[in-house]
């Protein structure tokens, strides 16, 4: 990241300044076109540095201008500075990724940042712009970022269609927690979104991805209760109702299974009583039949907000079993039958 350091800059002069940075380099690729084809990343962005000091000679910004560290990015305190974003792509293409949504390395004092563009595919070209400008989607590497499109039309940013400011955005305290609700109302019944929030450290999981299979037993029984609790649907007859399970199977777990249904539903119809009555119960109720102890421990240690995301709600009662139930009470056990999967629920614990 390079940037501009001076206070109350009419922002013409930045801009002016980035129309004679981009003028020499322009010239500097004519001159040595073999460079073209030899030049990193990171070299481009001292080149973009050293030219920018040069256009600035004459001007108030110049000896103000200085290149940051190498994963820096410019954070709004109170003073009035200008930022350039340097990015690069081979494709003939204006878009690319961009910086990520936390910006937790941006620098103190930064207000405006502008994106400078360099297109190596085809015929060499910089483009400059407003940073907000050109973030026209969000998409996911290791954490939530920016995608960058130096053509996109006004009023087609990822903040338009989130129906927030982009600065607004970034001084959230938790900017992923509102992104995701975002992206949450824009799901379709079984999809789930895969990635977590930025505070979530504590729940680590390994790089690595494994078979169901190879679960331990404990961990499987954990895992089973929780999408009991978590995933109310499954006690449906949706087509689509394990789909959101398997997404956090691999989210919450790092593990895949090709035949998850079957650990909830496999073995066919088994006879027990529920309020007096003898009945046949779809092995996905007599999984939760036998599991009510469990069901119990585990829903008093999931977090608050892992509920609340799951389930839909804004608020959590403090008696999360009774919310729980009146959940699933919606759920009956086939399309004649008067009990719900609550009434199970409450049969198998009193066989506790």
């Amino acid at each position: 990241m390079i940037c501009a350091r001076v206070d109350d800059v009419a922002e013409n002069d930045f801009i002016e300044l980035l129309r004679k940075t981009r003028d020499v380099i322009l010239k500097h690729f004519k001159t040595n076109p073999a460079e073209l084809k030899k030049i990193k990343a990171v070299e481009f962005e001292t080149l973009v540095c050293e030219n920018a000091k040069k256009a600035a000679k004459g001007t108030i910004f110049e000896g103000k201008i200085e290149q940051t560290g190498l994963h820096a990015f410019p954070d709004i305190i109170a003073k009035k500075y200008y930022g350039i974003e340097v990015k690069t792509t081979t494709a003939d293409k204006w878009v690319s990724t961009g910086n990520s949504v936390l910006e937790s390395t941006r620098q103190d004092g930064v207000e405006r940042i502008y994106l400078f563009f360099a297109k190596f595919g085809g015929a060499f070209d910089v483009k400059y712009r407003p940073y907000q400008e050109c973030l026209y989607e969000i998409a996911v590497t290791h954490s939530p970022r920016y995608q960058i499109n130096m053509d996109l039309e006004e009023g087609e940013t990822v903040f338009a269609k989130m129906n927030i400011r982009y600065d607004d955005l970034r001084r959230k305290e938790n900017p992923i927690a509102y992104v995701k609700n975002y992206y949450r109302g824009q799901l379709e019944e079984g999809e789930e979104l895969w990635w977590i929030d930025q505070d979530d450290d504590a729940r680590a999981v390994s790089p690595i991805i494994k078979p169901y299979k190879d679960l331990d037993a404990e961990s499987k029984e954990k895992f089973i209760a929780e999408a009991l609790i978590l995933f109310p649907e499954i006690f449906g007859s949706s087509s689509v109702k394990f789909e959101r399970v398997a997404v956090y199977l691999i989210t919450r777990y790092n593990v895949v299974s090709a035949n998850l249904r079957d650990y909830f539903t496999a073995g066919g119809q088994v006879q027990v009583i529920v309020r007096r009555k003898k009945i046949k119960l779809p092995r996905v109720f007599y999984n939760m039949y036998v599991r009510t102890s469990l069901i119990k421990s585990v829903i008093r240690d999931i977090d608050e907000d892992t509920l609340k995301y799951f389930w839909r709600t804004d608020k959590i009662s403090e008696n999360r079993l009774t919310q729980w139930k009146k959940i699933i009470k919606v759920h009956h056990i086939d399309n004649g039958a008067t009990l719900t999967a609550a009434d199970v629920f409450e049969a198998g614990l009193a066989n506790v």
